[in-house]
């Protein structure tokens, strides 16, 4: 402690000068905006880098549950590619969407709002709204890109919303998160007069630019209650898990901006 004492008193001009240059530097990013967005876009960057470092050795530690993911994963597309109409369908979204690879660097689910950073961004063509998937279901949307890097509003969040359909009748309702637990969430906007049971499947209506259709959403747990306005609600259990999320596709629209301009605004 003395030899501490010693070192502030011998150099407290140099000590005094840091701090009053590290103030001054503070002062002025708070006070300009360009300045401000220019250190923001450099903090983002250097914590991507971090979040990419850390997720490398993760990887490295889990590539033995990766692989036979990977390997679940091809076997359902070779399954797919098997079947006539899935070829239809396979050629269909072979013209219309365009999925990127991206590896997850960092992830929360225990926040009342949660994200999702991926390791593309600009530079590989990533833009905001456009959909994020995995090889067992949705993940959520892009929601800021810089030029590595991006930011995913994941379904664990309370602005997400996904219009999904039942595969069974076709009926439309939405899915949202209720804040809970992050395997779970809330099917919304369902007619009261429609009969649904335990293990009903959800998937993406098709109505949304952002998605293709028929990706899986997640399966009916539990019925709930119908509501003043002839709805109901119902559990639903995601059929993506996002505590072992790792690598997702970005679902780009090819057709998005021809789509846009048909959208009539009076």
């Amino acid at each position: 402690m003395y030899n501490l004492f010693i070192f502030i008193r011998k150099y407290n001009a140099v000590i005094l000068f840091i701090l009053l240059e590290v103030l001054c530097f503070i002062m002025i990013v708070q006070s300009l905006p360009y300045h401000n967005r220019k250190m923001a876009n450099v903090s983002n960057s250097i914590s991507g880098g971090i979040h990419k470092t850390t997720s490398n050795w993760n990887d490295y530690l889990h590539l033995r549950s990766e692989n036979e993911a990977l390997v679940e994963h091809n076997a359902l597309l070779l399954k797919r590619l098997g079947c006539e109409e899935a070829e239809a369908d396979t050629a269909y979204y072979d013209d219309v969407f365009t999925y990127i690879p991206a590896r997850v660097v960092n992830n929360s689910i225990y926040e009342m709002n949660n994200y999702i950073v991926i390791d593309k961004g600009s530079v590989d063509g990533i833009e905001p709204d456009m959909g994020v998937i995995c090889g067992n279901g949705v993940v959520g949307k892009v929601l800021n890109v810089t030029q590595h890097f991006a930011s995913v509003m994941s379904m664990l969040n309370s602005y997400s919303i996904i219009s999904c359909r039942f595969i069974d009748n076709q009926y439309v309702a939405n899915v949202v998160w209720d804040n809970g637990n992050y395997r779970y969430g809330l099917v919304k906007d369902i007619p009261s007069h429609l009969i649904i049971k335990v293990g009903d499947t959800l998937v993406t209506s098709g109505f949304s630019n952002s998605f293709p259709a028929d990706v899986l959403v997640g399966t009916i747990e539990e019925k709930g209650e119908d509501d003043e306005n002839m709805f109901s609600t119902a559990k639903l259990k995601f059929s993506t898990n996002f505590s072992t999320l790792r690598y997702v596709y970005v679902v780009k629209n090819n057709f998005k901006s021809e789509i846009d301009s048909l959208c009539i605004t009076r």
